[in-house]
């Protein structure tokens, strides 16, 4: 197939022809005929298309991808065709939408289907992102006409093939998640030499977004901050504008900047003024903790060892009671923020060089919530000899001012 003449993408045109060289060795594998892709970071990962319009509901994108002849067929909506040609490796281009342009399909279902039976396809068995860690990105009813067009398609699941591939990064990819990493150090570097007491959550967050855009000249990541009692029992929860840092408070950012669609996510904490002794307690064993799950994290280990290496060091500090288990410890970071493998307690997955890792062990003081919420995560390569971080800024507790 002649290869498209793209200037505008991620990564060479050999980057993608090595993933989907890679990607066809998976299907035979597994019996699969081809996979079609059509959530935003799959998508992207395999055929490099770049469009702002992921967030829309109504411009369905889908990434035929057989394993057979080695000819790709991409379906778009006729407004990014243009947008296809320079940042797209794929030369097989479908459109769908007729408004401006006569003979083309007004479904993107259609178009799929079409491209599909075009592929001889017609009676295959194609994987789809059904599974763990993934979506279809359209909607139930499309899917149902998706598979009324094509009866005689086995549908199954394609997920483990597909994270087969992203969980091992390429010497490529490794070179953007270092730069990330590297430029959100720095945001949280502008972010906690800024930390006092009486400022908001939402003004320390934007200075770790504005960092992050200055520095990657790229969309805004995320930062989540859980500060104080109130927010010691909480995760996963955004900056609160009207919660400002108070004296004594322990302070947990969760943040990450975007860089060619590929995600840092670490954690570090602040103190308003000097924490008491219990909370400087709990801070050193999470900590260590951390520490000793990152010794883990080197090729042929599992997960779960990660997780279990965590968990002792917790309990082994006289801390049972407030960690009487841990769900997990990490997980894999690439196109997303939350990728396979899960660090999880008992888990028999093998750690491989090229795996992108986060070490973060989690508590709180059981069950009143009042001493904090402690969480340290670092970003580690698994590299032939072990782990490298990626994630270099400071890891002791930061003393911020009071006032």
């Amino acid at each position: 197939m002649k290869v498209r003449d793209v200037i505008h993408a991620a990564f060479p045109v050999a980057e993608y022809r090595n993933r989907y060289d890679k990607l066809r060795k998976a299907m035979e594998k597994r019996n699969l005929d081809a996979i079609l892709v059509t959530a935003k970071e799959n998508v992207i990962y395999f055929s490099g298309l770049e469009t702002v319009g992921w967030d829309s509901k109504h411009r369905p994108v889908g990434c035929i991808l057989p394993r057979d002849d080695a000819h790709p067929i991409m379906v778009v909506a006729e407004s990014l065709a243009s947008v296809a040609d320079v940042t797209s490796w794929v030369d097989d281009v479908r459109l769908w939408g007729g408004f401006k342009r006569t003979g083309i399909p007004q479904d993107p279902v259609i178009g799929i289907a079409d491209a599909i039976k075009d592929l001889g396809l017609a009676k295959g068995r194609i994987g789809m992102e059904m599974g763990y860690g993934t979506r279809i990105n359209m909607s139930q009813a499309d899917f149902e006409t998706l598979k009324s067009l094509l009866p005689d398609v086995e549908v199954v699941d394609g997920a483990e093939t597909i994270w087969e591939l992203r969980m091992i990064k390429s010497p490529a990819e490794v070179e953007v998640m270092r730069r990330v990493c590297q430029d959100t150090c720095k945001a949280y570097q502008a972010a906690f030499e800024a930390i006092r007491g009486g400022m908001s959550e939402r003004e320390l967050a934007g200075i770790l977004l504005t960092e992050m855009a200055r520095l990657t000249s790229f969309r805004p990541g995320f930062v989540g901050i859980r500060s104080g009692k109130l927010k010691y029992a909480m995760m996963n929860v955004p900056p609160f504008e009207t919660k400002r840092l108070e004296p004594g408070d322990l302070v947990v950012v969760d943040a990450g900047a975007t860089f060619r669609d590929y995600w840092c996510d670490m954690m570090r904490m602040a103190s308003i003024g000097d924490p008491d002794s219990e909370a400087r307690h709990f801070f050193d064993v999470d900590l260590a903790a951390q520490r000793a799950g990152m010794a883990q994290v080197k090729p042929g280990a599992k997960a779960g060892d990660v997780c279990k290496a965590c968990l002792d060091v917790i309990q082994e500090a006289g801390l049972r009671e407030h960690a009487p288990s841990l769900e997990r410890v990490g997980h894999g970071l690439g196109m997303e923020v939350h990728e396979p493998p899960s660090l999880a307690l008992g888990s028999e997955v093998e750690i491989q060089p090229g795996m992108i890792l986060t070490v973060e062990p989690i508590f709180s003081d059981l069950p009143n919530y009042q001493i904090g919420n402690f969480a340290m995560e670092q970003i580690l390569l698994v590299t032939e000899s072990g782990g490298e971080l990626l994630t270099p800024f400071t890891d002791e507790l930061w003393i911020a001012p009071a006032g």
